[in-house]
């Protein structure tokens, strides 16, 4: 009986190893995934303030559309690192993670407008967010030419 209180113990041990590891791997994942969108920030002078800075969406043309793309891989890594958070709760930074989310959201005219418009594509993100953030009251503007979808 005493070999098998070892062996459960020394099972239970291992599990924890296992665990750790997973949690440091899956957070350095979403980490170096954030790295590539900042990367691709730093590519166009300026777009950083779109996301961190309070800066409001583009009216029209390229600019509007980068923002709305690097708005949408922004979406996609923190749904992610929400997601991994939420899968691994023993990593200790679910609450960091959650934190960055709320603040990035909350200075990102950008987030708020792709988050309003497409509620149901990045649900986890979404379960950290007060529902005060994506009310209404940015007033971002739509071009008039009204290209038909639903990010424009």
């Amino acid at each position: 009986m005493l070999y098998l209180a070892r062996q459960a113990k020394v099972a239970i041990g291992q599990a924890k190893v296992s665990n750790a590891v997973a949690a440091a791997s899956a957070n350095d994942t979403v980490l170096g995934s954030l790295r590539e969108v900042h990367i691709l920030m730093l590519e166009r002078e300026g777009m950083r303030e779109h996301f961190y800075g309070g800066e409001p969406l583009p009216e029209a043309g390229p600019q509007r559309e980068a923002v709305i793309t690097l708005a949408e891989l922004l979406a996609d890594v923190m749904t992610s690192g929400v997601h991994v958070h939420q899968l691994i709760p023993e990593s200790g930074s679910a609450g960091p993670w959650a934190d960055y989310c709320r603040h990035t959201v909350e200075n990102s005219p950008a987030l708020r407008h792709l988050l309003r418009a497409h509620p149901t594509w990045w649900p986890p993100l979404l379960s950290v967010l007060p529902d005060s953030l994506l009310r209404a009251d940015d007033h971002v503007r739509v071009p008039a030419h009204g290209s038909g979808r639903a990010d424009a």
